[in-house]
């Protein structure tokens, strides 16, 4: 079956690229017609450009099967700005719920996404695909699936990850808790931010 898949995918291609040359090869016949979707072009991309720098906001997708876990969509590229964006998110959520749901911030980090919380890049890839993973958009409506023909984990997309946070008791006062906020790129930790929980207590 995936072997037929395949060949269904690369026949596509191949004639996507047959009709590409045909068209590509009419346009240039003519100079008339090269210059005018040359211009459509260049109006489409600086449109393209203008719309994504003005009117698309970053919003953040918390998944429906893992609470804890929260997909950035259409992140700014600027790490340091992105950053405080995720940091002040954390603390917003962290007073609002903390006295009430304490508990789910700190159980179960053992089990996806291994976080009290935890932050990636959104990202979706056509599921025609059988050469690329679905993307972190899986995990909105997914848990991980870790068998089959289709593997989609947390761990194959490290690259995606932007921030974890979790909550860790004070050595001298197990009742009072602190938060540990790192950021990530590449996969790596790049830099970490301790927040203080004030006078909150797990209950």
């Amino acid at each position: 079956m995936e072997i037929l898949i395949i060949i269904f995918l690369l026949s596509l291609l191949g004639i996507g690229i047959f009709l590409l040359y045909k068209v590509l090869k009419w346009v240039v016949a003519k100079k008339a017609r090269a210059i005018a979707v040359s211009s459509i072009l260049f109006i489409t991309i600086i449109s393209t450009i203008m719309y994504q720098l003005f009117f698309v906001e970053m919003e953040f997708i918390q998944s429906k099967v893992y609470p804890n876990l929260y997909l950035v969509k259409n992140e700014i590229k600027d790490r340091d700005s992105l950053n405080n964006i995720i940091k002040k998110w954390v603390i917003e959520q962290i007073d609002d719920n903390f006295i009430a749901n304490g508990k789910k911030y700190t159980e179960n980090t053992y089990e996806a996404p291994y976080a009290a919380l935890a932050f990636y890049s959104y990202s979706k890839n056509s599921r025609l695909s059988v050469f690329q993973d679905y993307g972190t958009a899986y995990f909105i409506d997914h848990e991980e699936d870790l068998g089959g023909f289709s593997v989609e984990d947390l761990s194959m997309y490290q690259h995606e990850k932007l921030a974890t946070f979790n909550i860790h008791p004070y050595k001298k006062d197990s009742t009072q808790y602190y938060g540990v906020l790192e950021y990530y790129r590449n996969g790596n930790v790049m830099k970490t931010d301790t927040i203080v929980l004030q006078q909150k207590k797990i209950k």
